[in-house]
Formats: structure tokens, C-alpha cells, sequence
């Protein structure tokens, strides 16, 4: 069964793709919930090494999670994925996502209320999949209301990494902290969307494109990008003098990958370009941990 999980892990997580994505989800959001929050200096510490990876380890059992759900969609439309090919066994993604849940929970032991931030995390999640595999509950065709189900995993995620935060320098939440959720909540919208903005979509290819069409798909997430570095921006207040206020400005960097993905899009290209719009949530939390680093960890 191990050689069976590191073949899967090879195909469908690769760490030198994901690693560094989920690494940089957890230590850019933290840099930002403390550039927005009032701690006067923010450092990395073993906290946060614990909180990078339940995100690493958490975000694999949530893709062995959607393998098992897709798993009847992937046979008729993704032969090529690990489960139906043949690469693992459901069984096996099941003991791992077992196992795996019970270490993340061992190794947040003690953290209070983060550790219960987590335990409604992979709670919901537990509980999005068992509607599906039981009852086909939502229909695979009704995108909307996947999207509406689906979407509250991600916040719960950045909502685990702010507890941490909170827990780490003896904090209250704020509304800095919760817009911040809502930012990158956001930017994980324009993902969603923009991956999925195709004029020509695949046979029995799942997209927004056959509800929304192209031009409304890519509104939708050249939209969400927007909003969510405008909302950043309001939290930084870069135009502001003193403090370090001027870094702010760098949050503007990401949403350029977001704006020339749709350029690309629209001047011709069927689709989305992929290195583009996957590479704009990694660049986002590196300009918010750039940010964080430059406004409250750099020696004065």
C-alpha cells in the first residue's frame, strides 16, 4: 500500500509543485494577518511550522478526497487519473485520509482552539464527500451549487491558519483578520474560475463556461482578483506616510498574472494560459509575506 500512496502522491501531489504552493499559503497569509493585525514585530516560529504542514498534509487528503468523489466522473472523462487508471485503490486513499486525518490532529494537540478550527475544517469536509458518494448530493451538472459547497473549504483552511496566528501572539480576531479571509478567499475564486474559462469546452468537460460562456466566466474571475487586492490594499493603506505603509503597493503584483492570463484569453487563446493562472496564488501569498516581512519582521 505505501508504494501504492507514493506512486499516487507522484501523479496527483507532486511536492515540488504543491509543497511549495501550501507552504507559501500558510507563511504569506500569516505574514499578512500580521501586517494588517497591531503586532509591532511578527517572526516565523515552530507554530507556524506546525500550521505549514497540517496545510501540506491537509491539502493532500482533500485531493485523495475529490479522487474518491470523482472517482465514476474520472472513469468516463480522466481515464488518465491515478484512481481510475489503476495507479492506487480507493481503499488505499481511504486509510490514507484516515490516517492522515488522525496525524494532523495528533499533531495540533494542545492548540485549543485551533485545533478545533481544524476539526470543523476537515469536519465539513468529511461530510461534503459523504453527501456526494451516498446520496449524489449535489448533481454533478448543477456547478452553481457545487461551487456554493464546495467553496467554504478554503476559508476554513485560511480560517485554521489565522487561529494559528491568534493562538501564536495572544490575539483576539479583528476585521483586518476576517477581510483578509475574504481577500484570499477570493483570489481562490479567480483560480476556480479562470482555470475553468475555455471557449471550447472538452466533451463532458465540467466548466462555468457552458453556464456563464467565456466572457462571463472570465468576468467572474478577473473580478474576484480585483476585489480581492482592493480589499488588501484598503487593509494596507499604502498611500498612507510612515510605518512602512509604501510596501502595501506590492499586492498589486499579483493581480498583473491574473490581468495577462485574461489578456492572453482575449486576444485569442482557448483558454485560460495555465502556468498564469495557477501561478497567481503562490505570487499572491509571496507578496503578502514580502509585505509582512518588510512591515513587521525586517530588523529596523
Amino acid at each position: 500500500m505505501t508504494g501504492r500512496w507514493g506512486r499516487y502522491v507522484a501523479a496527483a501531489y507532486p511536492p515540488a509543485v504543491h509543497v511549495p504552493f501550501m507552504l507559501s499559503w500558510a507563511i504569506g497569509l500569516t505574514a499578512l494577518f500580521a501586517a494588517v493585525s497591531g503586532v509591532s514585530r511578527w517572526r516565523p516560529d515552530g507554530g507556524l511550522a506546525v500550521t505549514a504542514v497540517t496545510l501540506v498534509v491537509g491539502m493532500l487528503l482533500l485531493r485523495a478526497m475529490d479522487d474518491i468523489r470523482d472517482h465514476e466522473y474520472d472513469r468516463r472523462h480522466n481515464p488518465h487519473r491515478p484512481l481510475p487508471a489503476g495507479v492506487v485503490r480507493e481503499r488505499d486513499l481511504m486509510v490514507l485520509v484516515v490516517l492522515g486525518a488522525a496525524a494532523l490532529l495528533l499533531l495540533n494537540a494542545g492548540r485549543g482552539v485551533v485545533l478545533a478550527a481544524l476539526v470543523g475544517q476537515l469536519g465539513y469536509t468529511a461530510v461534503v464527500i459523504t453527501l456526494d458518494r451516498v446520496y449524489g448530493w449535489p448533481a454533478g451538472d448543477r456547478l452553481a451549487l457545487h461551487l456554493a459547497v464546495n467553496l467554504p473549504i478554503q476559508p476554513l483552511l485560511s480560517i485554521y491558519v489565522y487561529t494559528a496566528f491568534l493562538h501564536a501572539e495572544g490575539r483576539r480576531p479583528d476585521l483586518g483578520g476576517v477581510l483578509a479571509i475574504v481577500a484570499v478567499t477570493l483570489s481562490g475564486v479567480c483560480l476556480e474560475f479562470g482555470r475553468k474559462a475555455t471557449r471550447r469546452p472538452r466533451p463532458g468537460e465540467r466548466t462555468y463556461s457552458t453556464v456563464l460562456g467565456p466572457w462571463g466566466t472570465t468576468a467572474v474571475a478577473l473580478g474576484a482578483a480585483v476585489l480581492a487586492t482592493g480589499i488588501v490594499l484598503g487593509l494596507l493603506r499604502p498611500w498612507q506616510s510612515g510605518a512602512g505603509h509604501a510596501w502595501g503597493w506590492l499586492a498589486l503584483v499579483p493581480l498583473a498574472w491574473s490581468v495577462a492570463a485574461a489578456s492572453r484569453f482575449v486576444t485569442g487563446a482557448p483558454r485560460w494560459p495555465v502556468g498564469l493562472t495557477i501561478a497567481y496564488i503562490p505570487v499572491t501569498y509571496a507578496s503578502y509575506l514580502a509585505v509582512g516581512w518588510l512591515t513587521k519582521g525586517a530588523p529596523a
